[in-house]
């Protein structure tokens, strides 16, 4: 046992060295703080110290929040909108839930033992630690703060729920056990067949649809039994359970084979686990015209670049050459956008489907208090950012080094801000329609106020996020030439926005006042911007 502890006293140390060398990196960025924090502070023991004893609570902090939120998210907050204080047994349909969420999804699809993730790679490949010692500490240190996390979040919910707190725990003792023993048979199947169960998407896929399926049911009026609180009260499932974990763990913790597991999942995803590259990667090959780099044509392009420039011979300057980008990569500027379109019919059908099944149990009143998930649901609808790594990996990157191209930036922005407005609008003016179907079987076709509001919301959310993205291109630029976006600004500002969201979430403002908040917003967005453009893109439009 103290072998184990040592290994993950070292795990922890190589996770607060990480976090607190990254903590100083993007301080250092920071626009006025930055200038305080220099080189020597990596090698400055006490500030060093002083940052871990902070990263340590982040981490900690950071654990206990996920555990909280996935109580909160996947249980209490179902329950109390779709119940409506009438579903006398809510410990049983708690129970239930968490049956199916974390003991039948949670088996496939969180197994540690045959994970791939970036340190594991390191301390085996790169620390040159023993593969068993790792595991063994790693699976270890999992089910303990496992146990104890969610220890913690299922209490705090039982208080809020007048429920047994010792039943609580001892549910929570039953899964972990139960997660255990499902650790042990993901590496029984390797072991027998060679298969890494974790990877096959379909089962995973599979597992999840069902699992939440059987989770949700009861809510609906297609009911079913609540099966998982009947097996968790059945003493003797209880007993095998808790029996065959401990009788797993003791296992796991005295395989010495795990060599093998190990170079299964490494090898498998060498060049593929830094996500920072895998990330950048998927980027790249989302934006590259097939056969083309940056501002480098294809020789199957040459006969599209010269009927562009016939069709735009009476553009001069920066607009033809807007229109010439356009027209050249048009199929590849239309597939994020295509991407979206079908997401938002997706989208429409299965909010379509919910409004139906659940009408009578939520009104529309109801299902405002969420309407500020319509900004989270823009944010990723739109197509500002995908078009603005675009044009910096087909456009800006060769373009930046002269000062005149950056001195113009009000005119080419401008430019590019209506093609990617007229496109936003495009989709939100689709979005709304989709939302509208289920609005009107919520309100019975009725409620033709609150429909008003939410196709405002949308269009005015198009216009911000236009400005939001071009504006974050110019002003701060925050990409490299591998599309990385390590930019701690960028970073901030756009957390600013998820932040926003929460907040106007836990406030539950009217529907007319989070519009008239969106368009005050936006107002000044598109006022500050053009200014912000001129005085900025000059020293930072870029290269980093």
């Amino acid at each position: 046992m103290q072998g184990i502890f040592n290994t993950v006293s070292l795990m922890w140390q190589l996770q607060v060295i990480t976090l607190v060398n990254r903590l100083i990196y993007l301080l250092q960025r920071l626009p006025v703080v930055g200038i305080l924090i220099r080189d020597q502070t990596y090698t400055a023991f006490r500030a060093k110290r002083t940052l871990g004893a902070i990263a340590v609570i982040l981490m900690f902090g950071a654990g206990l929040i996920e555990s909280l939120l996935y109580f909160l998210g996947m249980l209490v907050l179902p329950i109390l909108i779709w119940t409506e204080g009438h579903f006398t047994e809510q410990f049983t349909l708690v129970l239930h839930m968490y049956f199916c969420i974390s003991g039948v999804m949670g088996a496939i699809t969180s197994a540690k033992v045959l994970e791939t993730n970036k340190m594991k790679y390191t301390a085996i490949k790169l620390m040159r630690i023993a593969p068993s010692r790792y595991m063994r500490a790693i699976l270890f240190h999992r089910y303990t703060t496992f146990f104890l996390y969610q220890g913690i979040a299922f209490t705090l919910v039982s208080l809020f729920f007048n429920f047994s707190i010792s039943h609580v725990l001892l549910v929570v003792l039953i899964m972990t056990c139960w997660r255990v023993l499902c650790e042990f048979l993901h590496l029984a199947i390797f072991q027998q067949k060679g298969i890494v169960l974790i990877q096959k998407t379909w089962a995973t896929s599979l597992t999840m649809l069902i699992a939440l399926a059987l989770a949700y049911l009861p809510l609906t009026q297609w009911s079913i039994p609540l099966f998982g609180a009947a097996i968790l009260d059945q003493r003797w499932f209880v007993t095998i359970i808790v029996l065959s974990g401990t009788v797993a763990g003791y296992a796991l913790l005295k395989y010495t084979d795990y060599a093998a597991v190990v170079r299964a999942v490494t090898t498998y995803a060498d060049p593929l686990l830094n996500k920072e590259i895998m990330i950048a990667d998927l980027q790249q090959r989302m934006i590259q015209s097939k056969g083309s780099g940056p501002s480098q044509p294809s020789s199957t392009n040459l006969d599209v670049i010269e009927q562009s420039v016939q069709s735009t011979v009476n553009k001069k300057g920066y607009e033809q050459m807007h229109e010439l980008f356009v027209k050249r990569h048009s199929n590849l500027l239309r597939a994020p956008f295509h991407r979206r379109l079908i997401a938002i019919v997706i989208i429409g059908l299965l909010l379509s489907c919910l409004a139906f099944i659940f009408k009578d149990h939520i009104s529309l009143y109801e299902a405002e208090r969420f309407t500020p998930l319509l900004i989270l649901a823009m944010l990723s609808l739109t197509v500002g950012s995908q078009i603005c790594k675009m044009l910096f990996y087909h456009c800006d990157i060769p373009l930046m080094r002269y000062a005149f191209y950056r001195k113009d930036a009000k005119q080419h922005s401008l430019l590019r801000f209506k093609y990617i407005l007229s496109t936003n609008l495009k989709l939100g003016l689709c979005f709304a329609a989709v939302i509208s179907v289920s609005v009107l079987i919520l309100s019975e076709g009725r409620n033709i106020d609150s429909l008003l509001a939410i196709w405002i919301l949308i269009i005015t959310l198009a216009v911000f996020f236009s400005v939001h993205h071009l504006l974050l291109y110019y002003v701060l630029q925050p990409y490299t030439a591998e599309l990385d976006t390590n930019h701690p600004l960028f970073t901030i500002v756009n957390s600013l926005i998820s932040l926003g969201i929460v907040v106007a979430i836990i406030l539950g403002p009217a529907l007319w006042l989070l519009t008239a908040t969106i368009i005050v917003l936006t107002v000044g967005y598109l006022f500050s911007a053009v200014p912000l453009v001129s005085k900025y893109a000059h020293h930072h439009f870029r290269v980093k």
